[in-house]
């Protein structure tokens, strides 16, 4: 799955836009997310808000960008068999 974590315009990792971050559930997408951007204040997020690619493409920010940006990043949380 595929979820969205928005910047706005203040003291987060980027200034608008977003970073895609590809996890099996919102929790490990929150955790992936948290280890390239901690948390400012302990239980926040260090971005505007998260959304699930459903409902992301779904708004103006997806269809015409976030103040003049668009995807800053990706982030994938893969886990993948070894073929020994």
């Amino acid at each position: 799955m595929k979820f969205y974590f928005t910047y706005g315009t203040d003291d987060q990792p980027f200034v608008g836009g977003w970073t895609e971050v590809e996890a099996p559930t919102a929790r490990a997408a929150a955790f992936a997310f948290r280890t390239f951007h901690p948390d400012k204040t302990e239980g926040l997020l260090n971005c505007s808000d998260m959304y699930p690619q459903a409902v992301f493409e779904r708004t103006e920010m997806f269809r015409k960008g976030n103040f003049g940006h668009r995807c800053r990043e990706t982030i994938i949380l893969r886990r993948e068999a070894a073929n020994n």
